[in-house]
């Protein structure tokens, strides 16, 4: 059996991903600040074993008991061959030049972007130490921490440090018995949510908005769907986390 944890599952690519992790055969334990009754309804009738669980990630605090949670949960579980986290939950706001950042919403932006994930992997590594199973760290990153994005400061320094953050997951692990493998991996430009409040944005604090309007008008958005299908594949190879920052649109 795979044990499986999926941050950021309400919509979008993660409730894509979700949908086609759904199976009798998987432990599925999907995080989320809001329900996804679709997903669901879809567990039920698949059989699916689903455990949905409302938190808001950028609440520090709601992020350690989670993290807490979580670990007693999968140190409890038995018979699984591979546990999996996927670190997918996250924010683009806030939008806008630096000197117009505010601290409480710079601070939520950095705790969802990367402490959470940082805090949710140390949980997993801990729990599954021991277990001998197969272990996979999967963080959704992006082409923003690899080029700076005028406006997008706080977004882009948040994906920046989860690709550094994973490049120590890797160093870390290095040669030890069943080592965790880690990718962070970059998605592309999806047709989400993120991508409506990406083009609602003011040009004064997003001079790029406007390529991003003409992404959506040429129909150059990939699908959560298709994207989460050539994802979850690539979480599969048997070369999986050779390459700790990737591209999905290089494969």
């Amino acid at each position: 059996m795979q044990f499986v944890i999926l941050t950021g599952a309400s919509r979008g690519l993660g409730a894509a991903m979700a949908e086609r992790l759904l199976s009798p055969s998987r432990q599925l334990v999907c995080v989320a600040r809001s329900p996804n009754e679709a997903l669901a309804a879809k567990a039920r009738a698949r059989g699916a074993r689903l455990d949905y669980r409302l938190c808001d990630l950028s609440d520090a605090a709601a992020a350690v008991r989670l993290a807490d949670s979580l670990g007693q949960a999968m140190k409890s579980a038995s018979d699984v061959s591979r546990f999996v986290l996927i670190n997918n939950a996250g924010m683009i706001e806030p939008i806008g030049p630096v000197e117009t950042l505010a601290a409480a919403p710079l601070a939520a932006a950095l705790q969802l972007n990367l402490a959470a994930a940082m805090l949710l992997t140390g949980s997993f590594l801990a729990a599954t130490d021991a277990s001998g199973a197969e272990r996979r760290v999967l963080n959704i990153s992006s082409g923003a921490a690899r080029y700076p994005v005028a406006g997008w400061s706080a977004y882009c320094s948040a994906k920046a440090a989860l690709d550094m953050f994973t490049r120590c997951i890797k160093a870390e692990q290095g040669d030890r018995p069943n080592a965790a493998r880690a990718c962070s991996l970059a998605p592309g430009v999806i047709d989400t949510d993120m991508q409506v409040t990406i083009r609602a944005a003011d040009q004064a604090d997003f001079p790029p908005v406007e390529r991003f309007r003409k992404l959506k008008a040429d129909g150059a958005l990939g699908s959560p769907d298709e994207v989460a299908g050539r994802i979850l594949a690539y979480l599969e190879r048997d070369d999986y986390g050779e390459r700790e920052i990737d591209d999905i649109r290089e494969h």
